[in-house]
């Protein structure tokens, strides 16, 4: 096989294997990562609507404990006061607007001496559900419990609806005098209301009834153990949808539950899917361009002059022309062959120059011929000799050269297919270092967009509001500790002025760590200019750096800024602004307590954009 083919088919292989690793990479990375941030939000969603739940409990507690407390509500007890008494200490409008659906009065021995039920409409229905008289007994006003337990409130269940209860004792003279009874009020949360809760904390929850084996395939048993502890489930339901259930124990004494089951959409999955299928079709567009350029080099570099040595070597060997020399083109060590082969020419051109003479003086010289026809034939074994080491010299070299791009080669192909056959320990390791610099590669990719944008499609340059971009960058560093300070005002920049922010961040993170705390900053200086300051408590800059970060290579000596490409593009983004860049310390003199990054932009005042406007 053909070094040129071989090299052709090594290149496309590891491609091929680059991109099955990445994509397995991002799948498993960013979606899973995203899938926890959704399941962590249906989460919230539950602990939100059990929030509000108890909120609604603590109301109608509230207001059953102040009506208990009333002078007027302890007297009803008396003898000489009636149902008509009850009617009007209860009015229904104003139990209507507090929420109350059922009213409930026992006296001392835990006999319901009264009774009424509220209608939507604020009618009065002197009747209750028979089953909430039971549910009040198993709870409230346990056997055996002289007026019942004080402050029981709870939910449970009637007619498949759920309904908050609370009961509170009622005593003569307040909470000083003997026991009368025990008043209980109950708000039913039928669907009007949980749609009210629904509509107020935007999600679709409900409630329902819940007894171990009557919702099969809802949760399994597994997770109802698991609610029951408090642990909220949270359940895939196809690609758009994601559902969390909660078990809210009941009022009862017996084991009753209600299940919450909260439905969430999923907006950002498919979002995120479309943007893994643009990314990676923008990595297969560069992975090409990339094979190209590497062919391109490979042919030029190395194929092309290997190939122009072995058709000069040819062309030589069928014409037996000595004058001929070959061109010298190509690397050092294909340069060094070359000159070695023309030397070796020379040498040969040369002897047989001296053969030619040699014979021109036999003829001359007949006497002599014997010895001259010795010598010639002397010569003819030394030019022999020396053919023969020309040849091998040059195979030695050409076997040296294919041997080491071979070699540079397979150790390539062997990484790749390590990485590819992961299964223990030390390859995982190997796979992160491949993460890592497939990380750095995506990086210094968009490093390079940046700037190919920036020289040949400029964004237009226009008013932007700084605290705007600010917070946009704030936003994708959720972690982080960013403070904005003063930054209420209009420059002129473009929509990658957040690139700036973007990359001045991420170094002080990168060098501070993730504790590091950066605030940023603005205020006018003259010639209608706003100097911005992004300051960090992180190591700091050596004095030495300072001019230096803002470069990708230093003047002199070439020497690589650790900062990397990122600082660079920024301070031609500053500069295509109209700005200037520059690094101090957060404390003048102290390095070791921060660094500060300071750049201007030009302002516009209010005044500027009302008469453009005009």
């Amino acid at each position: 096989m053909k070094i040129r083919t071989r090299t052709h088919l090594i290149l496309i292989a590891t491609l091929v294997v680059f991109l099955i690793v990445l994509s397995f990479i991002t799948q498993l990375v960013i979606i899973q990562a995203f899938g926890e941030i959704e399941k962590q939000e249906t989460t919230s969603h539950v602990q939100r609507f059990v929030s509000q739940i108890d909120y609604a409990t603590e109301d109608v507690a509230a207001t059953c404990r102040d009506w208990a407390l009333r002078d007027e509500t302890a007297v009803i007890f008396g003898e000489d006061r009636g149902k008509n008494d009850l009617l009007r200490l209860f009015q229904p409008v104003s139990m209507k607007n507090l929420g109350i659906d059922y009213i409930m009065v026992y006296n001392a021995s835990g006999a319901r001496i009264f009774s009424e039920t509220i209608t939507k409409e604020g009618d009065v229905v002197s009747s209750i559900p028979p089953e909430l008289d039971t549910i009040i007994h198993n709870s409230i006003l346990p056997e055996g419990m002289q007026g019942g337990i004080s402050g029981r409130r709870g939910l449970s269940s009637i007619n498949n609806n759920p309904v908050i209860l609370v009961g509170y004792p009622v005593l003569y003279g307040n909470q000083s005098g003997s026991l009368e009874g025990t008043l209980v009020m109950a708000r039913l949360l039928d669907r009007d209301r949980i749609d009210e809760i629904n509509r107020m904390l935007q999600m679709d929850g409900s409630l329902i009834q819940y007894t171990p084996g009557s919702f099969d395939g809802i949760i399994s048993v597994q997770e109802t153990e698991a609610a029951r502890e408090g642990a909220i489930i949270v359940q895939q339901s196809g690609d758009n949808q994601l559902k969390g259930y909660a078990l809210i124990t009941g009022i009862e004494n017996k084991p009753t539950y209600l299940l919450l089951k909260i439905e969430t959409t999923r907006p950002v999955h498919q979002q995120v899917w479309n943007s893994i299928v643009i990314v990676a079709g923008i990595i297969i567009l560069l992975s090409i361009i990339y094979l190209f350029v590497v062919q391109h080099l490979l042919r030029k570099f190395i194929l092309t002059p290997l190939s122009e040595l072995d058709t000069g070597m040819k062309s030589l060997s069928e014409s037996g022309d000595l004058s001929l020399r070959m061109s010298e083109t190509g690397d050092e060590e294909v340069i060094s062959l070359i000159q070695s082969l023309n030397l070796m020419l020379e040498t040969i051109q040369s002897q047989q120059q001296e053969l030619h003479a040699l014979l021109e003086e036999i003829e001359q010289q007949r006497d002599d011929l014997q010895d001259a026809r010795e010598e010639l034939a002397k010569r003819n074994r030394d030019l022999e000799e020396l053919n023969r080491k020309a040849n091998l010299y040059l195979d030695i070299y050409l076997d040296a050269i294919t041997y080491e791009i071979l070699n540079a080669i397979m150790g390539l192909r062997g990484y790749a297919e390590l990485v590819q056959s992961t299964a223990d320990e030390t390859e995982r390791k190997f796979a992160e270092k491949i993460i890592h610099l497939a990380k750095k590669s995506d990086d210094v990719i968009r490093n390079i967009e940046t700037i190919s944008r920036i020289y040949k499609n400029p964004p237009e340059i226009k008013c932007v509001d700084l605290a705007s971009i600010v917070k946009k960058e704030m936003g994708s560093r959720m972690g982080a500790h960013i403070i904005m300070e003063q930054c209420n005002r209009s420059v002129l920049a473009n929509d990658m002025l957040g690139v700036v922010f973007d990359n001045i961040f991420s170094n002080s993170l990168k060098f501070g760590g993730k504790d590091t705390t950066i605030t940023v900053s603005a205020r006018e200086i003259p010639q209608d200019m706003v100097e911005i300051t992004v300051s960090d408590n992180g190591p700091g800059i050596p004095d030495t750096l300072k001019p230096l970060i803002f470069d990708r290579f230093t003047q002199d000596t070439r020497i690589r800024s650790s900062y990397g490409l990122g600082l660079h593009i920024v301070k031609m983004l500053v500069e295509s602004y109209g700005g200037n860049i520059w690094a101090e310390d957060r404390i003048p003199g102290e390095q070791q307590s921060g660094a500060v990054i300071r750049f201007t932009l030009r302002l516009i005042r209010a005044q500027l954009l009302t008469s453009k406007t005009k």
